[in-house]
């Protein structure tokens, strides 16, 4: 064991290495979104997405490492190009992405039109019909989050919720599933989340550091 932990350090020193932790992550997203702000850009927002304890490694340009630090964080930073349209482009504990262009035609900017069921609809918490010591039963239950920040004409509104908020998972019926689903903000989310999973699948994700 101690010469495969030499060894494994022997790599990382000679490849280089790097970890970086959620303030990384948060300074390179402030100074985007300050960029937007300074462009005035009409509309933009982003969304923060972690899983507690989930540590990732990766290959970076140039031969060097990174892993996460405790957590790992993915940013996604949308805004208005013109009005045909949207960039969007990703921040993690390792960097940046190169922007991807998105169709305003797209699903995602029809729903961005409803702006107030964006600002008004609130994720309640998972909230079982029945009290149970044991409600979780058997469960493993990983606490992901998503967390939105958006800028619209100036004026900012922030959104969090877990994921299992959405869920029907416990062993008893979660009464707030069906109104959390149900939301604009939920459905947006969800067009976000399998437009991330084909881009990253079809390798659109290209480092820019």
């Amino acid at each position: 064991m101690k010469k495969l932990l030499f060894l494994f350090t022997v790599l990382i020193t000679a490849a280089g290495f790097t970890q970086n932790d959620e303030a990384y992550v948060d300074a390179k997203v402030a100074q985007k979104m300050a960029e937007l702000e300074l462009q005035q850009n009409p509309e933009y927002f982003f969304r923060k997405d972690y899983c507690d304890g989930n540590i990732q490694m990766f290959n970076l340009p140039g031969g060097k490492l990174c892993t996460s630090k405790s957590t790992y964080y993915s940013v996604y930073v949308f805004w208005s190009e013109d009005e045909d349209v949207m960039k969007l482009q990703k921040f993690d504990n390792c960097g940046s992405f190169m922007p991807i262009s998105i169709s305003k035609k797209s699903t995602l900017g029809k729903l961005l039109k409803d702006k107030n069921a964006l600002r008004e609809g609130e994720v309640k918490p998972y909230e079982g019909e029945k009290i149970d010591e044991n409600a979780f039963g058997n469960m493993s239950v990983q606490s992901c989050h998503k967390e939105y920040k958006f800028v619209f004409g100036g004026k900012p509104f922030e959104k969090k919720f877990k994921e299992f908020d959405l869920t029907n998972d416990s062993k008893y019926k979660n009464i707030n599933a069906e109104h959390n689903n149900s939301l604009e903000l939920i459905k947006m989310d969800n067009i976000i989340s399998e437009m991330i999973k084909n881009f990253d699948e079809n390798g659109k994700f290209f480092r820019e550091n």
